[in-house]
């Protein structure tokens, strides 16, 4: 798979994960989103965050866009597909694109500090059978500034 994007089109999925992302937000879920494209960038599944809407300590976006994925295509596996997300994913979630053979993963903010185990996602890959291309720091600076805007809305309110 010829899975390199231009930036236009990286920064174009990136943006309907923080769409995603605002869905989430207004649910009262995480700030996160993820969406599934092929190798030319159409988008064929789309997922936001649903841990408190679903009561789903796994329902994480991008594990939620592989179950949509998955009844949407029929398919258990995502070859020449790629994963775009407004943050840089945690390792359950890699490790759930490395299992469905995802070909590449596009993210917005980078690694976040509080995350456990904190497992960057090049750690992950280096250690995986399965290669999974990395294109990280896209709009970094948006999708942070939208998930810390949504956290202080967050922590304001409780």
């Amino acid at each position: 798979m010829s899975s390199n994007l231009d930036r236009a089109t990286e920064e174009r999925l990136v943006r309907l994960a923080m769409a995603q992302a605002a869905k989430a937000i207004d649910r009262g879920d995480a700030p996160f989103g993820a969406v599934l494209a092929d190798a030319e960038g159409r988008v064929l599944a789309r997922a936001g965050n649903r841990q408190v809407s679903r009561r789903d300590p796994t329902a994480h976006a991008e594990i939620t866009l592989l179950r949509v994925a998955a009844r949407r295509l029929g398919r258990l596996t995502f070859e020449g597909l790629r994963v775009a997300t407004n943050a840089e994913p945690c390792s359950m979630c890699l490790s759930a694109m490395v299992k469905a053979r995802i070909s590449a993963l596009t993210f917005g903010a980078p690694h976040e500090p509080h995350i456990d185990p904190a497992i960057a996602a090049d750690e992950i890959v280096r250690l995986s059978r399965h290669h999974v291309e990395l294109s990280g720091g896209v709009l970094a600076a948006e999708c942070a500034a939208q998930i810390a805007a949504a956290r202080e809305v967050s922590e304001a309110a409780d």
